[in-house]
């Protein structure tokens, strides 16, 4: 390995088009001389340059790390889904961001958070230029964090089991009321420290990748009883209501599932203590099964509904009001995307909240046109429509949306547009039911830069009713760097209107 003020080997330190004797040169010795990882490629994302920080880290010479290619190097489980970002950042020419793991000459994989921007200069080929930044100490503090969580979980248990025990047998020898009371209040206490050791070992376990879904064929409408009349027990003040029953076998988890139902339904009778019922409601819809819980208490404000399943999170924002942690609705998110569905939030201050989730009966189920022409396209979640004597194409998005329908839609629109050539879009979301959070990062970041390049200039989107649905459609275009107009509408009217005015003044 040569040193930094060494003559460089041109033919393995410089790729194609750098110039020795020019700007360039400096510009890779500096770049020799860093300690973080950095690279370059073409704008067809062939990588042709990495830092000797790169060979020093890998133990091989520049030009055997460029023909192997990254492949070698990453780790096989982090292989497919940091080549599937790249190739979406390729695409859209947005900035690539990722984190995977790098094999080191030591033979260890190391955790690292990769940038790559594509630079453009006139009258030059454009190239992307990349860093790899080493966050394994980051990671292991994670680690150490999380071990930390499911070993001090694990422990707590053991005597939580006993204290338990020995609890419920004085409540069986013991005569005297007043005793019996504060028994009681004590086993109810131990029953919230077991839920809170559970949810913190489920953490742990998503965060390790190892909550595994153990899938069988159960009766659905039975597993929904068997978690109201638990939660009944527990809440004797508030009326459980299984307002309709489905005679349904589901394919899925059984006990995460009634986990599920159990976290939604300890959130309403938490969230509504002057109430005195919570009704559950349970649907069959285009192939999904749809539950929602509806309580009649103090509801949640609009600004937090988005940030109600993130861990830790909780909307009250006061732990001296109501208890727990804000990791049952984490938690029951990640059980419900695990199962390929979705979750919405419907509320209003004052006078109660519905939690929704719902579950495809069949995962792998088709998505199968109705019509399909070079301007005419329908199927079950969408229509498009490009008439041949207007500037503007009409989409209309229908019921439950998820990740696959939100991201095959998307696809559809982006070749719709580019097929039939105009810069106006009409995106009526009056008919959609609950919403597609899920996919709202990937809207932003990769589906709207395409939807530039394919020539979306004036984009009128129509909100759904459903307020969790219209978080979802502001944050679907929460990109700094777009270029086009995009205005929301509670009229469809008010859309067309604004959308016909636009870019008149560029056309007279």
């Amino acid at each position: 390995m040569k040193n930094i003020g060494d003559a460089p080997d041109e033919a393995q330190k410089f790729p194609e088009n750098f110039n020795p004797n020019g700007d360039d040169l400096t510009s890779l010795l500096l770049l020799n001389a860093l300690p973080q990882q950095v690279w370059k490629a073409d704008a067809e994302g062939m990588i042709d340059y990495v830092n000797d920080t790169i060979c020093r880290d890998f133990g091989h010479e520049q030009s055997t790390i460029i023909q192997s290619g990254w492949e070698s190097f990453l780790h096989p489980e982090d292989l497919s889904e940091s080549l599937h970002i790249w190739h979406e950042s390729l695409k859209t020419e947005k900035e690539y961001t990722t984190e995977f793991r790098l094999r080191f000459a030591d033979g260890h994989y190391y955790w690292h958070l990769a940038r790559a921007v594509l630079v453009k200069r006139e009258g030059k080929p454009n190239f992307w230029v990349g860093t790899n930044t080493n966050i394994q100490d980051h990671k292991n503090i994670e680690f150490r964090k999380d071990e930390f969580i499911s070993i001090a979980s694990h422990e707590l248990k053991t005597p939580l089991t006993s204290i338990k025990g020995y609890n419920q047998m004085l409540l069986r020898k013991v005569e005297d009321e007043a005793i019996k009371a504060y028994l009681l209040r004590t086993e109810g206490q131990l029953s919230r420290l077991e839920k809170l050791i559970k949810d913190l070992l489920d953490v742990s376990k998503i965060n390790a990748g190892k909550m595994l879904l153990n899938i069988e064929s159960f009766n659905f409408s039975l597993m929904l009883q068997e978690a109201i009349t638990a939660m009944q027990q527990l809440s004797p003040n508030h009326q459980i209501i299984l307002d309709n029953q489905l005679d349904l076998q589901f394919e899925g988890d059984h006990y995460r599932l009634e986990q599920v139902v159990q976290n939604f339904l300890s959130n309403a009778v938490k969230y509504s203590p002057d109430a005195d019922r919570v009704v559950v409601t349970t649907a069959l819809k285009d192939g999904n099964v749809i539950v929602s819980v509806t309580d009649f208490g103090i509801g949640i404000e609009t600004v937090h509904l988005g940030k109600l399943f993130d861990r830790y999170y909780r909307a009250d924002n006061s732990s001296a009001r109501f208890d727990g942690l804000g990791l049952g609705l984490f938690i029951s998110a990640e059980i419900i995307k695990r199962h390929g569905g979705s979750f919405w939030i419907e509320s209003e201050l004052g006078k109660g909240s519905v939690f929704s989730f719902k579950l495809p009966l069949d995962p792998s189920r088709p998505i199968v046109p109705e019509m399909r022409t070079t301007d005419h396209y329908k199927d079950r979640y969408l229509t498009i429509s490009c008439p041949e004597n207007d500037d503007i194409m009409y989409v209309e998005w229908v019921g439950h949306q998820d990740m696959r329908s939100v991201k095959h839609g998307g696809a559809l629109m982006i070749e719709y547009l580019k097929a039939n050539p105009r810069s106006k879009v009409f995106n009526d979301n009056r008919l959609v039911l609950g919403t597609w959070s899920e996919a709202s990062d990937w809207a932003a970041e990769t589906w709207l830069p395409l939807m530039e390049l394919a020539g979306l200039q004036f984009f009128a989107w129509i909100f759904s009713a459903s307020v969790f649905s219209q978080l979802s459609a502001q944050k679907s275009v929460d990109n700094e760097e777009k270029t086009s107009q995009i205005e929301f509408f509670h009229s469809a009217d008010e859309a067309m209107v604004w959308l016909r005015k636009c870019g008149y003044s560029l056309e007279h």
